[in-house]
């Protein structure tokens, strides 16, 4: 999969080498916005419901084939009533709020054609959080897609952990004209964010036994963006 990917963008940027063969877009400042549901992918998948959230954008022309983009998104995810390993019930929310410095690669940009088709790929900085609205359980809460690794009171943990990742993305998409200087757009993205490390670090359950598990938190998403372009 990773392969097709690097494929399909070392095609995108080989086009958009090659002589336009289309005249240069009136405006060379666009701004976007939209949103869509978004899937998370892995073991994050496993844990968080199907997410949503608003996408905002705004991309510098380089040259007819060619843009530059700064993007900002924000995603939620829930879950309700998830049982956890240990027997413990909790109500839980994942949010992302993520920064993207995006490259876009127009392979098709034709005047006479009615839709723009590209591909898009960047870096990017992801602040992700995990709220946790309710648990009830054995009172050993472990996981690190929920930020946290321990020994908590039975009746209820509420907080919020979480921080800033790095990541990246890249992904496809296709925009039809809806007016002279406007279009609608369908956009899907693969997004990477690394994460820390949670571990339980040598703590232990009143009966003196040690709390085990933790893990990476690194994930994947995949969201589907429906949005204008003016």
């Amino acid at each position: 999969m990773m392969r097709l990917r690097a494929s399909v963008l070392l095609g995108a940027l080989l086009v958009a080498a090659t002589p336009a063969i289309s005249a240069a877009q009136d405006r060379a400042i666009h701004v976007n916005f939209g949103g869509g549901p978004t899937f998370a992918g892995g073991d994050l998948g496993d844990h968080f419901k199907t997410g949503w959230g608003p996408a905002i954008g705004v991309s510098f022309a380089v040259n007819d084939r060619i843009e530059t983009q700064f993007e900002y998104a924000y995603r939620w995810f829930a879950i309700n009533d998830n049982l956890d390993a240990a027997g413990g019930v909790l109500d839980a929310n994942h949010q992302t709020h993520q920064l993207d410095f995006n490259l876009i690669a127009n392979i098709v940009n034709s005047p006479d054609s009615p839709m723009r088709v590209y591909a898009i790929v960047g870096p990017g900085a992801y602040y992700r959080e995990v709220e946790i609205t309710k648990y009830e359980g054995t009172g050993i809460v472990c996981d690190p897609f929920w930020y946290v690794c321990g020994y908590y009171p039975i009746e209820s943990v509420l907080g919020a952990r979480g921080g800033w990742d790095f990541g990246f993305n890249v992904g496809l998409g296709v925009g039809f004209n809806v007016g002279e200087d406007s279009e609608f757009y369908i956009e899907s993205r693969y997004h990477y964010v690394i994460g820390p490390e949670i571990q339980p670090s040598g703590v232990v359950t009143p009966g003196g036994d040690p709390v085990v598990g933790g893990g990476s938190s690194t994930g994947s998403y995949f969201p589907l963006t429906f949005g204008f372009r003016f």
